[in-house]
């Protein structure tokens, strides 16, 4: 029902305005109550949870630490006994009857010491040589093959490329320059990682079992 002020006397509007101001202050707190509560609970779910993962991290810490220690064994035994330089290869990995497989080993940057850009230099000198209706061709080649990532580094697959492209045009200082910069190919190694899957024995598929947060 709508309440017509003229139709109030002056002490009524009063009373309604009070009630109105009461109403309106109920309501703020009671949104400040739900807003406390809400961050109360945040703060004890924070708190519960990563005191859980804190925990399972530790401990798939632990089990990748025994399982590398316990694998490299087998690894420097592998050395040994097939005679090949198991420092140089950068994983190892091991099966067993049921299909079961352990993958160790570290993950490949790609990384180049600083006379990459003395080759890719040597390369650019080449392009000014060319006066045929070809260089145009060869310098979109070379720009895609000479593009460096985020990191400031060029990918190792692309000399492969650029290796077959100097023996195609057989130039010497364009071979000079790509030999330069595959002697600056200085790869690094990430973290070690440990991988395992297995083989589904109704499918044949490769299954691999998640050791991440997100492959959970």
């Amino acid at each position: 029902m709508e309440i017509n002020l003229q139709d109030l006397t002056q002490e009524q509007q009063e009373q309604l305005k009070k009630q109105i101001i009461a109403e309106e202050k109920e309501k703020r707190e009671k949104i400040r109550k739900e807003r406390e509560e809400y961050k109360r609970l945040v703060e004890e779910a924070v708190t519960r949870n990563f005191e859980r993962l804190q925990k399972a991290s530790e401990e798939l810490a632990k089990v990748k630490t025994e399982v590398f220690n316990d694998l490299s064994t087998l690894i420097k035994l592998k050395g040994e006994i097939y005679g090949v330089p198991v420092d140089k290869q950068f994983s190892h990995t091991f099966t067993d009857k049921q299909g079961y497989s352990v993958v160790v080993g570290s993950r490949i940057m790609d990384s180049f010491d600083d006379t990459v850009h003395v080759g890719i230099e040597k390369i650019k000198g080449y392009l000014k040589t060319i006066v045929t209706g070809e260089k145009a061709i060869i310098e979109d080649i070379l720009d895609t093959l000479l593009k460096k990532d985020k990191n400031g580094n060029m990918k190792a697959n692309r000399v492969l490329e650029l290796r077959k492209l100097a023996e195609k045009i057989n130039n010497e200082a364009f071979l000079d320059g790509v030999k330069i910069i595959e002697d600056a190919y200085k790869p690094l190694k990430s973290k070690v990682f440990i991988d395992c899957y297995y083989k589904d024995p109704e499918t044949g598929e490769k299954k691999y079992v998640p050791l991440t947060m997100t492959g959970v």
